[in-house]
This record gives structure tokens, C-alpha cells and sequence, in this order.
């Protein structure tokens, strides 16, 4: 378990735990806070991107390898070994912050009854022991190597000669960078970019567990949620994560047109289809909160309503006259309490089942889309995309 989930409740972290976190911690690349510190993103992408560069360097110099130079111009190492790598680590400070203001929210707003406080705990105790478990660094690592060694024979095999390597009799003979490579920077990134993946699989079940908790939920509150709208801060917690895929998939999609011919419509519909799944797979958890809101919405028009139609029955009897109805002696007549009901209906029937904003929404959209906008700038000319957002300003 990690140090903040062992504490108690309130400093639960999807961040903080397990060997890898342990190792920039002895190398005192953690902050006070036991969070990665920008020096370490700093040096953790500086030690990807830098041994395959020296060694290419020395190959081309000392071994005559001319295409080792392509190292120096893939987009791809830049966008996997610089700015992934660096962005993943440098947002961790970020989403750990995310993450323990919505968890504390769940206490502290009484969302969760006496009844179900224990079962909280318990839930938040094993996702911590989960997002920091040895096992699963160790699966992720022994992923991340196999992925990498099959990825960096499959690339020379495909283009025959690059970088990495070339194809000599139908053997695969990895270059001096691309070994440094496939050992080292690629694992190191697929390492980091599981490990998220695997957090957020963590904080989803996480959410599935809590939704299926006797939560008092309040159909009349102002965010229109029942109390549920602050989870719609649940996707920024994964923003940066987002934005380093899409960085590495817009850096590969500008290799393959840099290299083949690729239709405009091709091109168009691969980054629509990359945002939409972001958008679906991130806001995907929140779905498990559509049952608890959909009924507490369902209740509060029944309650609300049977309410409201006794309070006004008693208030036209009162006013304007008319015979007495069954219940009336519950009712009082009152105009301000009528008043009061019928704004609660009307709050009830505003309600949302999905904890959810625009503004959630499009944060997530511009991430993924960002980094996209230099394989735009393929199909579309900078100066055009330029003129055209501006003249939508003015």
C-alpha cells in the first residue's frame, strides 16, 4: 500500500506507491510530497531520448551507418521519448491533486450514509493497494519489454532499412541505437503509458464500487446532479495522459503520409475516430452513476409531486374553495411552502443522470485534438486554419 493510502481515507493516491515511485524517490527525484518533481519528467525523458541518440551518433560516425541520421529526424522519438515521457510524469502532481479533492468529496458532502462509510474505506484501501501493487508494475514491465522487442522487429522488417536496424537475410539485425532502443526507451515509455492505463482501470472500478453504494443523493441540489456534479472534474485527471497519446499517434501519422500517399478522407476520419474514442473510453466510468441518478430522479418526482399536489389541492381549497380531498389535513395551504414545492419538481425534472459538463467535455476534445493539428496542417494550409479561426473571433 502506498504511504498516502495508508494513512487514512482522505489521502488516498492513484500516484504514490510501488517500485517505480520508490526508485524516483531513493533518487530523490520526489518532492516533499512524495510526487514526482519537474527534474525528474526531465531527466526520466533525457535518459529515453539520449543513449539511442549517442549511440546512433557513434554508429554513423565510426560504422558508416547512414541511416542511423534518421534517428535525429523521426518525429516519433521526439514525440514518445521527449514529450510523452516527460508530460506523463509531470502531470502525476496534477491528477494526484484531482484525485484525493474528489474522494474526500464523497466524505465530506455526506454523499455516502454511516451505513456505507465503512465499505468506502474499504473500497478506497484496495484501489490504493491496486494502483500501487508490485505485481502490476511487474506485469506492466514484462508487457512493455515484449511489446517493445516485437515492435522494433516489426518496423525494421516492414521498411526493410531504418534506424532501428536492417533486414540481412531475413534476419532481423537491430542497430546499435535501435538495441538501446528496444531495451531501454521504448520499454520505458510503453512502461509509463500502461501504468496509466492501469490507473485509470484502477480509479474506474474504483467509481463502479462507490456507485453501488447506499449513497444520499439530493435531487434538488443546485448542480443538478443530486450533489454528483463535482465528479465532473473526473476527466482532467487524465488530460495529460490524453494529450502524450495523441502526441505520439499524430507524430506516426505524420511519418506515414511523409511516406505514403494517404487519401485526405483517410486522414480526416482517423482523427475523428482517435477523439471520439478518448471522449468514450475517459467519460466511459461516469456511466456507472446513470442507475443511482436515474432513480433518485425517478423517486424525487414521485415524492416531490404527491407533495405538491397536496399542498396545492389545500391551497385552493383554502382560497378559492372546494371540497375536502383525503390528506388535506397533511397540507397546510401555505402559498410560500406550495411556492417551495413547485420549484422542487421543477429541480427534480431538470435533473441529470450523467455528472457531466461541456466544459469537461471539450478540455478532453482539446487534448486529444491539440496535437493534431500538424497532421491538419498536411490537408490544410497553417494560414487558412489561422484565417479561419480568426475570423471566427472577430
Amino acid at each position: 500500500m502506498s504511504q498516502h493510502g495508508s494513512q487514512d481515507s482522505e489521502r488516498f493516491s492513484l500516484v504514490v506507491g510501488g517500485p517505480f515511485h520508490a526508485g524516483l524517490r531513493r533518487l530523490r527525484l520526489t518532492g516533499p510530497d512524495q510526487l514526482p518533481t519537474r527534474l525528474a519528467a526531465l531527466l526520466l525523458a533525457l535518459v529515453a531520448w539520449a543513449p539511442p541518440a549517442a549511440l546512433a551518433l557513434a554508429q554513423a560516425t565510426f560504422d558508416n551507418r547512414v541511416e542511423s541520421w534518421h534517428y535525429f529526424t523521426d518525429l516519433t522519438v521526439y514525440a514518445r521519448f521527449l514529450i510523452a515521457i516527460s508530460v506523463m510524469i509531470a502531470t502525476e502532481r496534477y491528477a494526484d491533486g484531482r484525485v484525493i479533492l474528489l474522494t474526500r468529496q464523497f466524505k465530506e458532502a455526506q454523499l455516502v450514509g454511516e451505513d456505507g462509510r465503512l465499505e468506502l474505506g474499504s473500497a478506497l484501501a484496495v484501489a490504493d493497494r491496486r494502483s500501487s501493487s508490485t505485481t502490476a508494475e511487474l506485469v506492466i514491465l514484462l508487457v512493455a519489454l515484449g511489446w517493445s522487442v516485437f515492435i522494433a522487429r516489426y518496423t525494421v522488417e516492414v521498411s526493410t532499412v531504418a534506424w532501428e536496424g536492417r533486414s540481412v537475410n531475413g534476419h532481423i539485425v537491430l542497430s546499435w541505437a535501435g538495441e538501446a532502443a528496444c531495451f531501454l526507451s521504448n520499454p520505458l515509455f510503453l512502461f509509463l503509458g500502461l501504468r496509466w492505463v492501469w490507473r485509470f482501470i484502477v480509479w474506474a472500478t474504483l467509481l463502479n464500487r462507490i456507485a453501488r453504494l447506499p449513497l444520499q443523493l439530493a435531487p434538488t441540489h443546485p448542480d443538478r446532479c443530486a450533489g454528483l456534479g463535482f465528479l465532473a472534474i473526473f476527466p482532467s485527471i487524465f488530460i495529460g495522459f490524453v494529450f502524450a497519446l495523441s502526441c505520439v499517434i499524430s507524430a506516426s501519422m505524420l511519418k506515414e503520409i511523409a511516406v505514403h500517399e494517404v487519401d485526405a478522407q483517410t486522414v480526416w476520419l482517423a482523427i475523428t475516430i482517435w477523439i471520439l474514442i478518448c471522449l468514450v473510453l475517459v467519460l466511459g466510468p461516469l456511466l456507472v452513476f446513470v442507475r443511482p441518478l436515474y432513480l433518485a430522479r425517478e423517486r424525487a418526482l414521485l415524492d416531490y409531486g404527491r407533495l405538491a399536489s397536496q399542498h396545492h389541492l389545500a391551497f385552493q381549497r383554502k382560497w378559492i374553495g372546494g371540497p375536502k380531498a383525503d390528506g388535506a389535513d397533511a397540507a397546510s395551504g401555505d402559498p410560500n411552502l406550495a411556492s417551495t414545492l413547485s420549484g422542487s419538481v421543477a429541480a427534480a425534472r431538470s435533473m441529470r443522470i450523467l455528472p457531466l459538463e461541456r466544459m469537461a467535455v471539450t478540455q478532453l476534445a482539446i487534448a486529444a485534438a491539440l496535437p493534431m493539428l500538424a497532421v491538419v496542417s498536411t490537408q490544410v494550409p497553417l494560414m487558412d486554419i489561422a484565417k479561419w479561426i480568426f475570423g471566427k473571433i472577430v
